[in-house]
């Protein structure tokens, strides 16, 4: 017979240890799908001011070639899921780059593919109390040789007046453009602010989507090009563009990938409150040179105006995820959340990806953890950046789902 002091502590180690099971089960985080949507969804979700979430297929829609949907929560707690537009090609096909509002609710975003000269489009959808109204405010490529852009595979970005800018393929170079799209009595006019040249001096091919700092400047990342050449045509680069007033724009390149710090950003950047830059790389890194790991960066300005990189996390085992296509996005306690397209425990060949967390720590570390993976194929692969809603709860696309992520 055990001693009644024995018992007293094996009781309360007992419930010591129910708390702790029970908080750990409590804080893992809950994934839920939203929706099934066909059609590809290779781009994320976007909010408007009432918590809808849109976004778009590459394929799917009436034609085949594409479509706008919009998210409403139902009476039922679940989502009603309805298609806003499909595409016909004439006015775009298979888009693959995020929306975004304005103040009036109006809806803007891009297709690289159809339009007036088969070579992309951007597009408007206005609200009213007929539906919406689609109409097309540029087609690229109207000159030979697509001087202006083709083929623009990301979404935009507006400034406070109104005035939308991007990137596309093309330009004087071949290399690809940064673009402004502003509003006039007459429509619309595109000025190339930038062309890119490709290596050694600047950066080329670009399917990242723009990023606005301070004063007015734009931030973006080339998946090629840049300084060095340990890939094909270069690792690529990330590069500042500065408006000039008139038109135009100056660009500086502010930091040169080289493989072993990471190859391939495809994704936009995001800003911190303290100035900070961060992203991702599809490929390189220090423990998979010429592979398709990836890795996390920061870079970082000095008070001398240079900009310092720092690999936050290199991608190095398949079971944790690989090929972090996707940006990344914060929470208010600044902890970063991305995607990876393949790598985690799924059904697919290699992996069906994983949404993972970088957690800052008191030395300056970052702490990698995967919350949640992709189980099968028709979750995979992860390609649009997620979204955080004001509670911290993520939003996301995996193919042909919508899913929620509740930390």
């Amino acid at each position: 017979m055990r001693p009644k002091r024995w018992s007293i502590v094996y009781a309360l180690s007992l419930v010591a240890l129910t708390l702790i099971f029970t908080s750990s089960a409590r804080a893992q985080p809950k994934y839920k799908v939203l929706a099934t949507i066909d059609g590809g969804l290779w781009s994320g979700l976007t909010f408007d001011s009432k918590g809808n979430l849109y976004g778009v297929t590459t394929g799917g829609g009436d034609s085949g070639v594409g479509s706008i949907f919009e998210m409403t929560r139902n009476s039922r707690g679940g989502w009603t899921v309805t298609t806003l537009h499909s595409f016909d090609g004439t006015d775009g096909s298979s888009p693959n780059g995020g929306l975004i509002f304005d103040e009036a609710g109006n809806l803007y975003g891009t297709s690289p593919d159809g339009g007036a000269y088969d070579f992309g489009t951007v597009f408007e959808l206005t609200p009213g109390s007929d539906g919406w109204t689609f109409t097309v405010i540029h087609n690229f490529c109207a000159q030979y040789g697509c001087p202006d852009g083709e083929g623009p595979s990301a979404g935009l970005v507006r400034d406070k007046g109104g005035n939308l800018y991007g990137t596309a393929g093309g330009g004087s170079y071949g290399w690809g453009v940064a673009f402004e799209l502003t509003s006039g009595s007459s429509g619309w006019n595109e000025t190339v602010l930038h062309s890119f040249a490709g290596p050694p001096n600047d950066g080329g091919a670009i399917y990242a989507p723009l990023t606005f700092g301070g004063a007015g400047s734009l931030y973006g990342v080339t998946a090629e090009g840049g300084r060095y050449l340990s890939g094909n045509y270069g690792d690529g680069a990330v590069f500042k563009l500065t408006p000039k007033l008139g038109g135009g724009g100056g660009e500086r390149v502010l930091f040169n990938f080289d493989g072993g710090d990471g190859q391939g950003p495809t994704r936009g950047l995001l800003f911190d409150k303290s100035g900070n830059l961060y992203g991702t790389t599809a490929g390189g890194g220090e423990s998979c040179l010429g592979g398709f790991c990836g890795t996390t960066f920061k870079l970082t300005r000095t008070s001398a105006g240079r900009w310092v990189h720092s690999v936050l996390y290199d991608f190095a085992k398949p079971q944790d995820g690989f090929e972090p296509i996707t940006g990344v996005v914060s929470d208010i306690a600044g902890n970063l959340y991305g995607t990876t397209a393949t790598g985690g425990t799924g059904s697919c060949f290699d992996g069906c990806g994983v949404v993972y967390k970088l957690t800052p720590d008191a030395d300056g570390k970052w702490i990698y953890t995967v919350v949640h993976e992709f189980s099968g194929p028709s979750e995979s692969p992860p390609d649009g950046t997620l979204i955080i809603d004001p509670k911290g709860n993520l939003y996301g696309t995996a193919f042909s789902v919508a899913f929620e992520i509740t930390p």
